[in-house]
């Protein structure tokens, strides 16, 4: 160990060193492969050499890049240890590495060297014989170099590797200072790891601080490794890790090296940062609005805001301006879009058009959580003019609704104003829905009292507001009190309820009553076995279960004929509504009822991980007496109810199936009243998805019947190709109701989708065709519709990859 540089020269087989400013010390053994360096020899003079043990000479010690200098070789060497897991920017999901902070100057430096020479009147070091210098994460690979410890400058010959975190280069005759973090190299070849995945290749690469390099005569791709699907040329480009911004000037877009677009100036994202700038713009056409073209411009307002403004040109219309503002702060999260076009030159009405929308999520004082959706149309045609999906334009209507929830000790309490726009012409005033201005709703957590009794309590109040029909005030309570007895075999659980409400009516009919109340109890008992047993399913060890269950209802006749309806409807049945003390929904109207639902389930459970692979449960009510309560219907006589069932099963490795039905045997004809079947397959790694499924309903008017089948897919054709598609189909009008197929083609650094849709926005209206185009370059941004978005909108599991 040499405390002070005493010797002018030091010269083994294999030597370390360390270089803080004012001395050498041993470093560690880090990558030489030469052996252990013997005692050293010095002398006075200005420049000499001694030997060590080994009797080597440095001439004699092999160079750290023994392999040829080629372009593969060099290839080869850059993304060594390094992954491509993905390409360009880093998704958001996987989360970002964050920026390494600069070295402060007095880093100790490490150095291991096969030789080195010092010369004590330049305080230069010469080191030679392959040399790997490194501080902190910062390393230095070279077969030799100088190191000036007055101004820090190291300046290399030949074959040069510098690394820091997330950057790495290769290229030849580097000058680099340890202090300034500066420094430039030429014949370049670079990679960046860390943010994002991107590589390329250039004349001259200069580093201007940790997080900012800039590159002349260079090539850019987020490609992986052997792709040349895409890349950039340009004269000069700057990459800001520490904004992720990347800036070309006279840049080329080449497709497989062919060029296909010229900028003189191009800004883009190098990670998932965002940042202020026009983005990728959007080209479609479509029957109802023509040509399209959306030129979108983000803006970063600040780390908690930014807005969104999107003109859309449409050529049969006119042009339409939407904008997004997004917000984030300590308490609540919110966005607000907006889009107003105004002169459509399709519609036949006055005035402009314009779709406003708002959504807000928030938490404050750790006991209030709000929300808020809010939702409003110029005109009952905006939706299905401007829509993009078949689930918005065949929106009938829309919600305006905030809500603040207290979080008491064992308490809630909400409070919400509730209304709705109609946007469905054929919806009468009469018809539209009440609105709840405002709504009380109070909830007390169970208590526990003596001899395991459980105690609940709801309460609400609601002012429902109409204009054309009855409206009013409606206070109801239903406090309840069980003793719940349950055991690894079973549960019985008996239950009694009373149900208390109370109205203040007008505009209400001649001759009801202003102000009509209802005090009915409920008695249920719940009652379940669990029996078990070992056995197989497929050759794998499974746990069958047979769980039979029983529950009875009590609730005595009260006539409500008096009480309007604001917020009830009938239950759809189905087996889980078996179990359910009120087969209305809301507080109007309580069902009576004296009946009894019986039950067998069975599960297939894997013995080892527990997966439920198998379920499978039917049910049927049987009825003591007649059901009196109803809404539009005569009472009901039936002795028993249908058989409702359910069936989930894991088939085979990615299969899964979901089934339900209706069926009552006592109907002459259409003993199924309601079915649905499901089925799919998913192969993650393949991307192979196939939505299958086929819902039938037979309602109780025939203005609300349907029957359809639905075939959604995700299909590789080839490593490079995906075909994807949906249709929908009507078996009730033999029509198609939504449709669209198109491929997917590209690789992970750029992808192609191509879309074709043919659709109705309702039975009645004619439908229309549109083709989508979108182009995604990684790193660099999407061309067209945004397809990828659709796509996850309407099939269902697909994902993005």
């Amino acid at each position: 160990m040499l405390e002070q540089p005493a010797a002018t020269a030091v010269d083994t087989a294999s030597a370390s060193a360390r270089a803080d400013g004012s001395d050498l010390g041993n470093g560690d053994s880090g990558d030489s492969n030469t052996s252990d360096s013997g005692d050293t020899g010095s002398s006075d003079s200005d420049s000499d050499t001694g030997s060590g043990n080994s009797g080597a000479n440095s001439v004699d010690a092999p160079p750290l890049f023994s392999t040829p200098s080629t372009a593969s070789a060099r290839e080869a060497r850059l993304h060594r240890g390094l992954d491509w897991t993905f390409c360009g920017p880093r998704p958001a999901r996987l989360g970002s590495a964050p920026m390494a902070a600069p070295l402060a100057p007095e880093t100790p430096i490490d150095i291991e060297t096969g030789a080195v020479a010092y010369q004590r009147d330049t305080d230069i070091l010469t080191l030679s014989g392959g040399v790997d210098v490194r501080r902190e994460q910062e390393r230095v690979l070279a077969d030799s170099l100088t190191y000036d410890r007055n101004t820090g400058n190291i300046a290399t010959d030949g074959e040069t590797l510098m690394e820091r975190p997330g950057l790495r280069m290769i290229g030849d005759h580097a000058l680099l200072n340890l202090e300034t973090q500066q420094g430039r190299m030429h014949n370049v070849r670079y990679r960046f790891s860390n943010r994002a995945n991107l590589r390329g290749t250039a004349d001259l690469a200069e580093v201007l601080n940790p997080s900012q390099t800039r590159y002349r005569g260079l090539v850019y791709s987020t490609c992986p490794p052997g792709s040349n699907a895409w890349s950039l040329k340009a004269s000069q480009l700057k990459l800001d890790q520490g904004k992720g911004i990347g800036v070309a000037r006279d840049a080329r877009l080449r497709i497989k090296g062919v060029p296909v677009l010229y900028t003189p100036y191009l800004r883009f994202p190098i990670d998932d940062r965002r940042k202020s700038g026009f983005l990728i713009p959007t080209v479609g056409s479509s029957e109802e609005r023509g040509f399209e073209l959306v030129v979108p411009y983000y803006w970063n307002i600040a780390p908690n805001l930014d807005a969104t403004l999107s003109p859309h040109f449409l050529s049969e219309r006119g042009l339409l301006m939407g904008t997004e503002l997004r917000y984030l702060t300590r308490n609540d999260e919110g966005r607000i879009e907006a889009e107003i076009i105004p002169d459509d030159a399709k519609y036949a009405g006055n005035g402009a058009r314009w779709a406003l929308n708002l959504e807000e999520t928030g938490t404050w004082f750790n006991r209030i959580d709000t929300g808020l959706e809010f939702s409003a149309v110029s005109d009952e045609r905006y939706l299905e003019d401007f829509g993009n999906g078949l689930d918005i334009t065949s929106t009938r209507r829309l919600l305006q609704r905030g809500t603040a929830t207290y979080h008491g000790r064992g308490w809630t309490l909400l409070t919400a104003l509730e209304g709705y726009q109609t946007v469905d012409p054929g919806i009468t005033p009469e018809q539209r829905p009440y609105g709840r201005l405002p709504q009380v709703l109070f909830n007390l957590d169970p208590i526990r009292l003596d001899h395991g009794l459980v105690a609940r309590l709801n309460a609400e109040y609601v002012y429902f507001d109409h204009h054309h029909i009855v409206y009013g005030q409606r206070l109801a309570m239903q406090p309840s009190l069980s003793l719940p007895l349950r055991r690894s075999y079973g549960h019985l659980i008996p239950t009694l309820s009373l149900n208390l409400g109370g109205y203040d009516l007008a505009n209400a009919a001649v001759g009801q009553p202003t102000s009509p109340s209802h005090s009915i109890p409920t008695l249920e008992v719940d009652g379940k076995l669990v029996f078990e047993r070992d056995t197989h399913w497929f050759g794998t060890q499974a746990l069958q279960t047979l769980e039979p269950r029983l529950y009875y209802l009590y609730t005595p006749y009260e006539d409500q004929s008096a009480t309007p309806v604001f917020d009830s409807s009938e239950l759809t049945f189905n087996f889980a509504n078996l179990f359910r003390a009120n087969r209305f929904t809301g507080r109007d109207r309580i069902g009576d009822a004296n009946q009894i639902a019986t039950a067998l389930s069975s599960r297939f459970l894997n013995a080892r991980t527990g997966e439920e692979m198998l379920r499978l449960s039917v049910g049927r009510i049987l009825y003591f007496a007649d059901r009196r309560v109803q809404i539009d219907r005569p009472p009901a006589i039936d002795e028993q109810s249908p058989i409702a069932g359910e069936l989930a099963a894991h088939l085979f490795d990615r299969w899964h199936g979901r089934a339900s039905f209706e069926w009552d045997p006592a109907e002459d004809s259409e003993q199924w009243g309601r079915r649905t079947l499901q089925l799919r397959y998913r192969e993650p790694e393949s991307k192979r998805l196939l939505n299958l499924a086929y819902r039938y309903d037979r309602g109780t008017r025939i203005d609300n019947r349907f029957e359809t089948a639905d075939l959604s897919f995700q299909m590789p054709v080839s490593r490079q190709v995906n075909v994807v598609g949906r249709w929908l189909y009507s078996l009730e009008t033999d029509e198609t109701s939504d449709a669209f197929a198109g491929l997917e083609f590209g690789q992970c650094c750029w992808r192609v989708r191509l879309l074709g849709r043919h659709s109705k926005h309702r039975a009645d209206s004619a439908a229309s065709t549109s083709v989508m185009l979108q182009v995604e370059l990684a790193g660099l941004g999407a061309f067209g519709n945004s397809v990828d978005r659709f796509l996850q909108r309407e099939i269902y599991d697909y994902q993005v990859d």
